[in-house]
């Protein structure tokens, strides 16, 4: 076993486990070579973006099945192959499944571009040539909070083996793994009524700073024309992401009617920016599940059903830099529909 792998293992351990600084570094001892030990807490941190992102994505509906490679690879074989982090089986539009392989990279901090090592990324696509399936790198932009898949043909420079945020946000291809878009070109509305006096006495149940515990909501594109929905999650994801204007407050005998109005500009919203905003409003972690359902799935179904009660449109993004990667790929995953037709027409 190599130090990179007993590395690994000692982040799961940390992950699941509750470990002493004491073992921790005795257990770090045993890690020989110096490089790895040394920079454990980077390695355990791009570790972390991995999990991450397994979580994130296995919360989506087209991911049929999402497994880590975990790299497990003798020295020999490396000098040729670079096992990616990821094995995915993707839906496509005929409800038949592709497979996809996934690595993951994570730029740190205002970082602007990714690079690859040319060595690995030459390994990287021999892997994904020997095993005949077309590979994704999957970046994590810390300064944005945002994902994006691209092709390694995506990767530029005089090694081209360099792509920065924006060149990677014009050819994502995310919404491949059904991490698709929503258009919100036009504002929604949200009425919240509040019993009086207002009630703070219970700090679990979901209330407004002022006015207290909610008796009911109604949301909705025209103001006059709201639909009800009380399950408190719908709330929740709308302020994980939007900031609200408020348009009127009525005071009656005994309850308090808040109107507010979301997003006056066009914005083009991805869900799994959307579920990371809500993770970091919930501050929870991205691993975290109620009765054996992933808080992420939750979520990620209350979105989608809000999006389609509200009637805003899919945007799915056509690449900027098409080529024979993104040509395959738009093929396994949308053969005879109009996103097809777009992209051939684009």
């Amino acid at each position: 076993m190599s130090d990179m792998e007993k590395a690994n293992i000692l982040h799961q351990l940390k992950t699941y486990f509750d470990v002493s600084p004491e073992v921790l570094d005795t257990l770090l001892d045993q890690i020989s070579n110096k490089s790895v030990k040394d920079n454990f807490k980077r390695i355990t941190s791009g570790l972390t973006i991995e999990d991450n992102y397994k979580h994130l994505y296995s919360s989506l509906p087209w991911i049929k099945n999402i497994s880590g490679l975990h790299q497990a690879q003798a020295e020999k074989y490396k000098k040729k192959f670079q096992i990616p982090d990821y094995s995915l089986l993707i839906e496509n539009s005929q409800k038949d499944t592709f497979p996809l392989l996934v690595d993951v990279k994570y730029v740190k901090g205002a970082a602007q571009n990714c690079t690859i090592i040319p060595k690995q990324k030459h390994t990287l696509r021999e892997y994904a040539k020997a095993h005949r399936q077309p590979l994704l790198v999957a970046i994590y932009w810390e300064f944005i909070g945002y994902w994006t898949h691209t092709c390694l043909s995506h990767f530029g420079g005089k090694k081209n083996n360099k792509i920065d945020w924006q060149t990677a946000i014009r050819n994502d291809l995310s919404h491949m793994l059904s991490d698709y878009t929503f258009l919100i070109n036009e504002p929604f509305y949200r009425k919240t009524v509040f019993p009086k006096p207002a009630d703070h006495s219970d700090g679990n149940v979901a209330r407004h700073e002022i006015y207290g515990k909610y008796d009911s909501v109604f949301i909705g594109r025209d103001v006059n024309s709201l639909f009800r929905e009380d399950e408190p999650f719908y709330s929740m994801v709308i302020d994980a992401n939007f900031n609200a204007t408020s348009v009127s407050v009525e005071e009656q005998e005994d309850r308090i009617c808040l109107t507010e109005e979301f997003s006056r500009q066009p914005s083009m919203i991805k869900i799994s920016q959307w579920l990371l905003n809500f993770t970091q409003f919930m501050s929870i972690k991205q691993s975290m599940a109620v009765n054996d359902m992933h808080v992420l799935e939750m979520a990620r179904n209350i979105i989608v059903d809000l999006m389609h009660r509200l009637g805003y449109s899919l945007s799915y993004n056509i690449p900027s830099d098409k080529n024979k990667c993104t040509d395959e790929l738009f093929e396994l995953a949308y053969k005879d529909t109009t996103v097809m037709y777009k992209y051939r027409r684009s």
